[in-house]
């Protein structure tokens, strides 16, 4: 089945959005919720984190659900919308999903969560679909059938990453990553891809979690391991600091990172050095508004009243937004009152949706797929530059499925 950007969406005039209400640091719009009378979309993710910072997830989700509103709705019926602040805390990230159940939230989009473990089952207790899921490779992320991600995530960009590198006339590959099991994670999938395209891998190197104030040290065991090309698994704060180290020390290696992590707004903040990186995505540039999607993206944030900035116009945003215009489509082919079982049921019905000419939704592949990531979609990711402050195609050819060399298996 393939639904149109405008599928049985927008039928009456818009009357607005009902007022918030900010409850343990989310805020919502009141109303039960849930049960079909209403339509909610949520937004979980981090806001003003050192470790992770997306403000633009919740402007790029609200932007489309004002669009939407303003078309009339969807079957008539205005969305309501929820948002939820992590802050990059765990108690808080867990406090906001169970804050999404008790607000009638009928699906959430665009989750940004490195706490996904915790979180994901809170949702998953409370039948609520997770849509476009930046996922960073906990394992309930591809294993949990109440998740349906637009592609495979940050997880997937790492996968991207040797590929390019590779590309680029890269020979020996490191990864340089944050002490904590998803960061070693990342690291383990990223040098298996990059073995099995052909480079040679150092021993990945493992940087402290917190307490780290020089990250001079690090950059030097990069330089050590005669490395030519090093992926860096940092917060953006982290990472910003970790290639004016580099430079420091003169590292010469190309460094990497993802487009999710390492955004416009980070690449602005070191000027000129960010030129020397490669991140990956499975999006072009927000920055390239000849792409009639990306266009239609910053036209309806302007509408919105979202502000102009890198930090609120980055990749995280658009997946923000093209995961609530999917959720939207979705709940528009559902036969009455739209509740959290109907949204759940019409999305194991949706296959083929083209968002935006930017990604292909048909969570009804997903049940078919087998071995390891497979909620995973097989989708294409871009190799990027930074041209600081701006964010461009690296001109290599598209990515397909990262992961592939590494989906049979754990091996």
């Amino acid at each position: 089945m393939v639904f149109g950007t405008r599928s049985r969406v927008g039928a009456l005039a818009a009357t607005g959005v009902a007022a918030a209400v900010v409850l343990s640091g989310c805020a919502g719009v009141e109303s039960a919720g849930g049960g079909g009378d209403t339509l909610k979309l949520g937004v979980i993710t981090a806001v003003g984190s050192s470790l992770t910072n997306y403000p633009d997830v919740e402007a790029g989700a609200r932007a489309a659900v004002d669009a939407v509103n303003k078309a009339g709705g969807v079957n008539g019926k205005q969305v309501e919308f929820f948002f939820c602040n992590t802050r990059g805390e765990v108690n808080q990230a867990v406090a906001c999903a169970r804050q999404a159940d008790q607000e009638g939230v009928d699906a959430v989009v665009g989750r940004v969560d490195v706490y996904s473990t915790q979180t994901l089952p809170v949702l998953e207790k409370a039948k609520i679909p997770d849509i476009g899921n930046v996922s960073a490779g906990a394992e309930v992320d591809y294993t949990s059938p109440n998740t349906f991600p637009l592609h495979a995530g940050n997880f997937g960009a790492y996968g991207a990453i040797p590929y390019a590198h590779k590309a680029d006339g890269g020979k020996k590959y490191v990864f340089a990553s944050i002490d904590l099991p998803i960061g070693i994670r990342q690291g383990e999938y990223a040098e298996k891809v990059a073995r099995n395209v052909g480079l040679e891998t150092a021993p990945m190197i493992k940087i402290p979690a917190q307490g780290v104030t020089d990250y001079a040290p690090y950059a030097q065991q990069i330089k050590d391991s005669g490395a030519d090309a090093a992926t860096v698994a940092l917060g953006p704060a982290g990472f910003q600091a970790f290639v004016k180290a580099a430079d420091s020390v003169g590292l010469t290696a190309r460094l990497s990172g993802t487009a999710f992590t390492f955004g416009q707004s980070e690449g602005a903040g070191i000027g000129a050095l960010a030129n020397r990186m490669y991140v990956t995505a499975p999006f072009p540039s927000t920055d390239d508004k000849a792409v009639p999607g990306i266009a239609k993206y910053h036209e309806e944030l302007d509408a919105a009243g979202a502000e102009d900035t890198p930090a609120t116009r980055r990749l995280a945003g658009l997946n923000a937004w093209l995961s609530a215009h999917a959720a939207l489509q979705v709940a528009g082919t559902v036969q009455g009152g739209v509740t959290r079982d109907s949204m759940t049921a019409a999305l194991q019905r949706t296959s083929g949706m083209d968002l935006y000419g930017l990604v292909t939704f048909s969570p009804t592949e997903l049940a078919g797929q087998q071995g390891t990531f497979a909620r995973f979609p097989k989708s294409d990711y871009h190799a990027l530059t930074v041209d600081s402050p701006i964010m461009k195609d690296a001109g290599l050819a598209p990515i397909p499925d990262p992961l592939q060399t590494v989906r049979g298996g754990e091996g």
